[in-house]
């Protein structure tokens, strides 16, 4: 199989029509940036290529996590896939902060990602992909599962393959420790738009 170059990226204030706000019961004091920002979580990463339920290719390699690109309101969530040889996999999203809670939502159903309550569940349906995700998120473990259906053709996955993506990971936390040693790098983005250029933390 061809080395693969992909990310994805969905952002709620490029994407998305809207975000929206909805109260969970989460502790308004609790922050998301606080809890979960920092230090990278880091780990394994497993990717499966499959076609007509067959699996075709699969990947092995590391897996990070981290949030990046804070602001008051709103943060950067990444999915780091490395596989070596055959290259990485980018998962990045933005979405706003409510309390501990995590929110890229907009006015239509079928597309939002979230973290409430420390688990992670999100879908994104457009004309050329549906994604699911699901896992969860806590101060020093992270997994996520990630599903894609391809309905149109790319110049590595067929029409109606599907890859699968899973995270676990985890950190230790130490208050010396923020996360500030990392660097930022610059890796090819695709997105149901087209292929874009974006930055990511290599730490």
């Amino acid at each position: 199989m061809k080395t693969i170059h992909l990310s994805l990226v969905i952002a709620c204030l490029l994407l998305l029509t809207g975000c929206t706000k909805d109260n969970d019961g989460q502790d308004a004091n609790q922050n998301f940036n606080e809890v979960f920002g920092g230090k990278p979580f880091k780990g394994t990463a497993k990717g499966v290529l499959s076609q007509n339920e067959t699996p075709i290719y699969t990947w092995d390699g590391e897996g990070r996590i981290a949030l990046i690109e804070a602001t008051a309101d709103s943060v950067s969530i990444v999915f780091m896939a490395d596989f070596g040889n055959d290259d990485e996999m980018n998962i990045k999203l933005r979405g706003k902060l409510d309390g501990a809670a995590y929110r890229m939502e907009t006015t239509d159903p079928d597309n939002f990602f979230r973290i409430v309550d420390e688990k992670i569940t999100g879908q994104i349906n457009n004309a050329q992909q549906q994604m699911t995700f699901d896992g969860s998120l806590r101060r020093e473990t992270a997994a996520m599962n990630m599903r894609v259906t391809f309905k149109e053709a790319t110049d590595v996955f067929p029409a109606g393959s599907v890859l699968e993506l899973t995270f676990d990971t985890r950190r230790t936390i130490d208050d010396n420790d923020d996360g500030e040693g990392c660097q930022m790098r610059l890796v090819p983005i695709w997105s149901p738009s087209g292929v874009t250029m974006g930055m990511v933390p290599d730490c």
